[in-house]
């Protein structure tokens, strides 16, 4: 099979070249120098775009079918890759660099790959200039952390390679394959910690790459632009988001988009506490979810995943928000940290200072999302005669629902805090508003044209995408804060019950309590073996001593304010014989008011 040749062709000649480029590089002196506004912290090698390029252009040479576009793609490739080499030895202007990317894409529009307007054809070529450009600098932007761009780049290539087997398109799976398998060999020693980084000369050739091969096919059910450009927006949504983030950060601080630094989404991330590995796992593990999205409206149907982009858009929104508040690093400076909404970040502020209006509006989209996705599944497509019974009930439905939510308290509640009794309101307010729903279709417009089942679907679809929504706002920094690395105390916590459990949230929330825990001691012996948020329960206290031994306690924490006075002497009195400091959470159940045993 041809893609498979090419793949593994690709993936043999740029894991053999890398450590060749590796070593010339290291001799000559070719090496990134560590800087305040770069992230890695030792001379790393340079020029590793040298085997990317080399590896994903002699097997499409040798073995590719000889074809106008592949010719015309590897030579506007070719210019984009000497101006990243050049780049990475002179460091040129930076609008020296737009001016070649802009002549790179002419090339490739010239050639009829562009986005297709066809109202307004002048309009597709300069939208189609401004995704190549756009595109190429989000990968070269991305390109802030050990393995990070090159691993993102190469999901995206195998994803738009496999759209290419499911439209028929040979030459864009050849070349998507050839360029997965590049990538995947130099990711071999790209990945933390790198040995050697890919430069200008590897992201730029990357981003251009991908950028024009996501435009290589015409989505053959695509009615609109909108559709036509969901798939390549979908496999390249990481770097696209990651570059808007940055973006609306830095015009918020007065800052050069252009310039390096600190602030992406990854170094946010890993000032939050999360390893870099696993930073950079979490990005591949979003790229391979929405390239999944995608390659599902390939297979089946675009709307599919044009329902679930809106899904994706809040999600990627409420991200955005959370990691505007993280601790960040300084541009002048070493590893002095401050926070970006200190200094006037208006996204987060502006969220913030009107939420109520942006979870109605949240909401309302959420509304209309769940209600034509309950016909999709119903009829597993939209049917046409269905459309004009959707447009004319959403006028009804939307401030009915939202009538319903605001009268249950969905309003009153924050959602990072959401709980078990917000959960229950979601449910009756849900529940409510369709039943209201239904009677009311059923007095406007007799059902007449309208699926009965829908409803039904209806109910459940809102249901998990309005408590989804919320329980995702929490999850968030409660998931990401389960990998976060401590470097904390190492705590036992005695008391696996509601005080134990309300103490490790509040520990892992709040940065300031300087504690790693490690597990839990608890008399009931039905809890052992089990975990709270990931954390064991070791034994109970008869294994007290042997725990804090084997596990080199530093501190424990009595998490029992049910406790009387002759139960706590007793604990107190088996803590103190570990010769391990303790302290005693008070009844007030507030780490705030721990006191020294």
């Amino acid at each position: 099979m041809l893609e498979f040749s090419v793949f593994a062709s690709s993936v043999l000649l740029a894991a053999l070249l890398t450590p060749c480029v590796r070593r010339a590089a290291l001799q000559w002196g070719w090496v990134a120098i560590p800087k305040a506004d770069r992230w890695h912290q030792s001379p790393t090698a340079l020029h590793g775009g040298v085997a990317i390029f080399v590896g994903f252009s002699v097997p499409l040479i040798l073995l590719a079918p000889s074809d106008p576009n592949l010719w015309v793609l590897l030579g506007a490739a070719t210019l984009m890759f000497s101006l990243g080499l050049i780049d990475d030895v002179k460091h040129l202007k930076p609008y020296t660099k737009l001016i070649v990317q802009i002549i790179a894409a002419c090339i490739i529009v010239a050639n009829g790959i562009h986005i297709d307007v066809s109202t307004f054809p002048f309009i597709g070529i300069f939208l189609t200039i401004f995704w190549i450009v756009g595109i190429t600098n989000a990968l070269n932007l991305l390109d802030n952390m050990d393995g990070l761009s090159v691993g993102t780049g190469c999901i995206a290539a195998l994803c738009l390679a496999v759209a290419g087997m499911f439209t028929g398109t040979e030459l864009m799976s050849v070349i998507g394959f050839g360029l997965a398998g590049a990538t995947l060999g130099f990711l071999f020693f790209n990945f933390y910690p790198a040995k050697i980084f890919m430069g200008d000369a590897g992201s730029l050739f990357l981003g251009f790459t991908l950028s024009v091969l996501s435009l290589m096919v015409g989505w053959k059910q695509a009615t609109n632009i909108f559709l036509s450009m969901l798939v390549p927006v979908l496999v390249l949504a990481v770097p696209i988001f990651d570059t808007a983030f940055v973006a609306v950060v830095r015009f918020f601080n007065g800052q050069a988009i252009s310039q390096g630094g600190r602030d992406h989404t990854s170094h946010r991330l890993v000032a939050f506490g999360l390893p870099e590995r696993i930073t950079v796992l979490f990005f591949y593990a979003m790229s391979l979810i929405c390239g999944a999205i995608a390659l599902i409206g390939v297979k089946f149907h675009l709307l599919y995943p044009a329902m679930l982009v809106i899904l994706l858009v809040i999600m990627f929104w409420y991200f955005g928000l959370f990691l505007s508040g993280i601790v960040s690093y300084e541009e002048q400076g070493t590893q002095k940290p401050h926070r970006f909404a200190d200094k006037g970040f208006a996204l987060n502020m502006a969220f913030e200072h009107k939420r109520r209006i942006g979870e109605v509006v949240v909401d309302c989209v959420l509304i209309g999302v769940s209600f034509t996705l309950a016909y999709i599944i119903r009829f597993e497509g939209l049917p046409n005669e269905y459309v004009a019974a959707i447009t004319q009930s959403l006028p009804f439905l939307i401030p009915l629902k939202l009538f319903v939510f605001y009268y249950f308290g969905l309003y009153r509640g924050l959602w990072r805090y959401v709980g078990i009794q917000d959960l229950i309101n979601i449910l009756k307010a849900v529940t409510v508003s369709s039943v209201l729903s239904v009677a009311t279709i059923a007095m406007v417009f007799r059902l007449e044209g309208h699926s009965r089942s829908v409803f039904l679907i209806d109910w459940m679809v809102l249901l998990l995408t309005v408590g989804g929504v919320r329980v995702f706002i929490r999850l968030i920094k409660e998931y990401l804060g389960s990998w976060v690395k401590s470097d904390g105390k190492r705590l036992l916590i005695l008391g696996a019950g509601d005080a134990g459990e309300i103490a490790l949230r509040e520990i892992r929330n709040n940065p300031t309590i300087d504690f790693r825990p490690i597990g839990f001691i608890d008399d009931d012996r039905s809890k052992l073996g089990r975990e709270i948020h990931g954390i064991p329960v070791m034994g109970t206290r008869k294994e007290l001593a042997a725990v804090v031994k084997k596990h080199q306690v530093e501190e424990i924490l009595i998490a029992i304010p049910s406790a009387n006075k002759g139960l706590l002497s007793k604990i107190l009195q088996d803590c103190r014989e570990t010769g391990i400091a303790t302290q005693v959470l008070s009844q007030s159940r507030n780490l705030a008011s721990v006191k020294s045993a």
